[in-house]
């Protein structure tokens, strides 16, 4: 392990399920990524891009439930402001999206 962290640096972590409402291609980014808007219930709407084209389409996105960190600052994308980042394995360059098991409430906090 290279940095270790205490359990209170992780509860700084605001995880949320949330789900995939809209799904739009993202030409502009560098890598091959889709721009998606996520609803996190009482957290309201954020967007957010994730390079997950290897594995889903875009169709296949729509109402999928997620994990997402809500709590980092927005972020620049090319021309676009991401304000979530959506968590998956990392296997070479494929990303498998994070989800719970079951339909939970969006919103609903990860710990």
């Amino acid at each position: 392990m290279n940095n270790i962290v205490t359990f209170e640096d992780f509860t700084k972590v605001d995880l949320r399920v949330g789900t995939i409402i809209e799904v739009n291609d993202f030409p502009e980014a560098r890598q091959p990524a889709y721009q998606l808007t996520i609803d996190f219930g009482a957290l309201g709407i954020k967007k957010t891009s994730a390079q997950i084209t290897t594995l889903y389409k875009k169709e296949d996105l729509l109402n999928r439930q997620i994990v997402a960190v809500v709590n980092f600052p927005k972020k620049q994308i090319a021309n676009f402001m991401s304000e979530c980042l959506v968590l998956g394995a990392v296997n070479g360059k494929d990303v498998i999206l994070l989800n719970p098991e079951h339909q939970v409430e969006n919103g609903s906090i990860v710990s």
